[in-house]
């Protein structure tokens, strides 16, 4: 199981190489907060951030990505690894916690090219 930050999909919507690989032949998932950062880029920017945001409409409305919410599990998930991280002086930004906790709860890995998830030693990482 692969979930997608945004920034690869940001990168997927871009044509780059490494995300594509990424997802090659494969079907994905995207936290609810992916989503909803490509829709604020949207009401900020209409230009690239558009194309992302109708990009991924295409890959729900075909089956080949899914979006997954945050439940109380994903919660707890954040609140311990945001409290370790911020332990060690190395906080992540909050929607980015999610994401990474979304990651781990699934037991999945993250397709990123966000350089602030290698602070998250547990997290599964495919990076270009």
């Amino acid at each position: 199981m692969i979930i997608l930050d945004t920034s690869a999909v940001v990168d997927l919507a871009g044509n780059k190489p490494w995300a594509i690989k990424a997802v090659a032949n494969q079907s994905f998932f995207v936290s609810v907060v992916t989503l909803a950062e490509v829709h604020i880029g949207t009401k900020l920017s209409k230009n690239k951030t558009e194309k992302v945001a109708l990009l991924l409409e295409k890959l729900f409305e075909n089956k080949l990505a899914e979006v997954l919410n945050i439940d109380a599990k994903i919660a707890y998930r954040f609140a311990t690894l945001q409290s370790e991280l911020l332990n060690k002086g190395l906080p992540l930004a909050p929607l980015d916690g999610f994401i990474a906790a979304t990651a781990l709860e699934y037991k999945a890995a993250l397709v990123t090219s966000d350089s602030d998830f290698k602070r998250v030693k547990q997290l599964k990482l495919i990076t270009p």
